[in-house]
């Protein structure tokens, strides 16, 4: 099967699933209905409740691309539930106030766009916001973290190659008050890092509410702030305290022998965790066997990084591993983005291995 085939096949299985469970999001509440569905209930098993725990204090942070993204959603999910979104169709709650089943959120890719949320309206743009074309998966992934999560997203237009044609902006603060989890984007040399708004506020202890003009996929035509990696990492990352900080440039387009370039990244990720006495890896990059492209990310000189006190999350060889004998549509939901279950064993391989090792 090709992998446009391949795509074909997973949007119809994720459109199937949504249909099958109400089309997406259903918010629920006895009041609402004469007979209300029972909503099935997970205990997290032994194993998850010591890794759930062992997230209480830490500070994770991804940079990257969607890949990091995905990373990211597979364990803020986690985070919010102990349980990992690991099928088609996600169960979440808020304990008293509502429930659903819907879509799983790591089939972004197939969902991003066209997406139907049932028991909610399209909402009216924010005064001086503009909703953009993936307005309901943004909304809806941020949504069923309970209000844990600040969302600086916003998407218009379809994929049209690694050009900045989107006015793509997506950064992402998970806190439970426990544990907190951040993705912010960057897209190699294509979009550096930026947003519509500060998080200094989200970086105080305890932390307090930020300003957002415009919610989840919604935006106001311009950014605040925008500015190289290195110089990201340095002046905001830092002041996260991450105890993990991850890094990831995937299939974007790099320039690997840009010595100061990457000798500024090498000296901003070691001084980001230099306070909280934390680890800073590069995340290698999955790829199919039929993946042509070796160009990128792959030409990293990880061993420079490493030699300055960088560490590596090796999730291409945890995947290869994961994989075995099996085809790589078994693995993969598309050309370069794997599924909810790889994407789920590979995040719970990183926090046995590199964040709880010893649980």
């Amino acid at each position: 099967m090709n992998v446009a085939m391949f795509m074909v096949r997973v949007a119809i299985m994720a459109l199937a699933a949504c249909v099958l469970h109400g089309e997406g999001l259903i918010l629920r509440s006895p009041a609402q209905e004469e007979k209300p569905e029972p909503v099935a209930t997970f205990e997290a098993s032994g194993a998850n409740q010591q890794l759930h725990s062992c997230l209480d204090g830490k500070r994770i942070v991804f940079i990257g691309p969607s890949t990091s993204k995905l990373d990211y959603l597979a364990l803020t999910f986690f985070a919010e539930y102990g349980r990992w979104p690991d099928q088609d169709t996600v169960f979440y709650e808020q304990p008293g106030k509502w429930s659903g089943t819907g879509p799983n959120p790591l089939f972004a890719p197939t969902l991003e766009y066209g997406m139907e949320i049932k028991g909610q309206k399209k909402p009216a743009p924010v005064k001086g916001c503009k909703i953009g074309s993936t307005e309901e998966y943004l909304r809806y992934s941020n949504s069923i973290l309970n209000g844990h999560e600040i969302c600086d997203c916003y998407k218009t237009g379809e994929w049209d190659g690694p050009r900045d044609v989107n006015n793509q902006t997506e950064n992402r603060i998970y806190n439970n008050g426990k544990t907190s989890i951040a993705y912010f984007q960057w897209f190699g040399d294509v979009v550096a890092p930026r947003g519509t708004f500060s998080f200094g506020p989200l970086q105080q202890q305890p932390p307090q509410p930020v300003v957002q003009q415009c919610p989840a996929g919604q935006f106001k035509g311009s950014w605040d702030w925008t500015m190289p990696v290195a110089q990201f990492i340095t002046s905001s990352v830092a002041h996260f305290w991450p105890t993990h900080l991850i890094v990831d440039a995937a299939f974007w387009p790099i320039e690997p022998y840009n010595s100061p370039f990457w000798e500024g990244i090498a000296k901003a990720g070691v001084s980001a965790v230099l306070s909280s006495h934390g680890q800073v890896l590069w995340r290698t990059t999955p790829k199919r066997q039929d993946y042509s492209n070796v160009e990128h990310s792959g030409s990293v000189d990880m061993t420079n990084l490493v030699s300055k006190g960088w560490n590596v999350f090796d999730a291409q060889n945890i995947v290869r591993q994961y994989q075995g004998t099996r085809s790589d549509d078994a693995v993969f939901m598309d050309a370069i983005h794997l599924n909810p279950k790889t994407q789920c064993h590979l995040i719970k391989d990183f926090v046995k291995r590199l964040v709880c090792p010893a649980r």
